[in-house]
């Protein structure tokens, strides 16, 4: 046990190892990643979600086109995988990059399985994302989960919101 501590990985070093551990030495996102990305754009959840998603959106498999950048912006969103009118869990466990059509397609329902036809390459996407750290296990199971919220965990999501709330009053009355 050393008393050093190892400094903080920037989201861009972070990813970049991933890249070089998962084997993508040569790849074009790689090479992109390092070449054009700053610490200061990969803060930017679009970006950091295209990274981790190896380029590609996460309900189609299909490659997502940012080039140009604004492409990013106009043509894909963020999608929360359990709907915002269920919880609030705004953590990137719970958000994907997906075509702009794909999010209205899904809408607000939950299992994934239920608007959207997911195939099983798709799957094996997820996966592999998941064997190679780009995606956390919490990710993956909401990702591959086919049943839908129970009642039980809907009142735990409601019980977790007033007990932020809450703390949240005390810190703004103090």
């Amino acid at each position: 046990h050393s008393d050093k501590h190892e400094p903080v990985k920037s989201r861009k070093d972070q990813l970049i190892a991933l890249y070089k551990a998962a084997g993508f030495d040569s790849s074009e996102l790689l090479e992109r990643l390092e070449s054009k990305e700053t610490d200061a754009s990969i803060r930017g959840d679009k970006l950091f979600l295209y990274y981790t998603q190896q380029g590609k959106c996460m309900y189609s498999g299909r490659k997502i086109i940012i080039e140009p950048i604004e492409r990013l912006y106009t043509d894909y969103d963020i999608d929360h995988i359990y709907p915002r009118s269920k919880t609030k869990d705004d953590s990137i466990d719970n958000r994907v990059l997906v075509e702009r059509e794909l999010n209205k397609t899904k809408s607000d329902s939950y299992p994934l399985s239920v608007k959207l036809n997911i195939t099983p390459d798709v799957k094996s996407f997820w996966k592999t994302l998941n064997q190679q750290g780009f995606i956390s296990n919490k990710k993956y199971e909401r990702l591959t989960r086919n049943t839908h919220l129970t009642d039980d965990e809907l009142f735990a999501f409601v019980n977790r919101q007033l007990v932020e709330t809450s703390q949240s009053c005390k810190i703004i009355a103090e």
